[in-house]
C-alpha cells in the first residue's frame, strides 16, 4: 500500500455497500464538459448528447440542477457537486462518479498513475480492453481533478472529502 503523510485511513474496496469492481461502465464524457454544456443549453437536458446524458444521470444532476445552473462561480458549482456526492448513497450514483473513487483506490492502495491503473483494472476483471481502461481512467481522474479531490497522477488530494465519502458524512 502506498503511504501518504496526510493519509490517516485506507480506502476500502467497497464504498458503503458498493463494490468498486462492478458496474464500471466506460464513458468518454467528463463532468466539466457536461456541466458547461448544460449551462449553455439553459438546463434542457434533452439537448444533451447521449454520452453527456450518461454523465448527467451518473451524478444525479437532476436533483441539484437549479442550484448548479445558478451557481455564481465555478468554485461554487464544484462545492455543490462535492456536497451532493457526499450526501448521497454510493449505490445511487452511476459509474462516472465511482470512477473517481476507483482511480483513487488504485493510486493509494497499489501505485499512482495511468499504467498502474490499466494493470489493476485488467488484472481484476473490470475490463479487458485498453480503450475501456482509458475511458475509465480519463473520466475518473478528470472528474476527480476538476472537483479538486485528486492529483494529476490519480492520488488523493483531498483526504477530508474521501473520509466523509467513505464514512457517509455528508456536508
Amino acid at each position: 500500500m502506498v503511504t501518504n503523510s496526510a493519509q490517516i485511513f485506507s480506502l476500502p474496496r467497497n464504498l458503503r455497500g458498493r463494490s468498486i469492481h462492478q458496474n464500471v461502465i466506460p464513458t468518454v464524457c467528463n463532468l466539466k464538459n457536461m456541466l458547461d454544456k448544460l449551462i449553455v443549453i439553459n438546463g434542457n437536458e434533452a439537448l444533451l448528447k447521449q454520452w453527456e446524458k450518461r454523465s448527467y444521470k451518473a451524478y444525479q444532476i437532476e436533483k441539484i440542477k437549479l442550484a448548479v445552473m445558478f451557481a455564481t462561480t465555478t468554485e461554487n458549482r464544484i462545492q455543490l457537486i462535492k456536497q451532493h456526492i457526499l450526501s448521497g448513497e454510493p449505490n445511487d450514483f452511476g459509474a462516472s462518479c465511482i470512477d473517481i473513487y476507483l482511480v483513487a483506490y488504485v493510486a493509494e492502495n497499489y501505485q499512482p498513475g495511468k499504467l498502474a491503473f490499466f494493470e489493476y483494472v485488467m488484472k481484476n476483471g473490470i475490463t479487458d480492453k485498453s480503450n475501456s481502461a482509458q475511458a475509465i481512467w480519463q473520466v475518473g481522474k478528470g472528474d476527480g481533478t476538476y472537483l479538486g479531490v485528486l492529483n494529476d497522477d490519480g492520488s488523493v488530494k483531498d483526504w477530508g472529502f474521501f473520509e466523509k465519502w467513505i464514512n457517509g458524512l455528508g456536508e
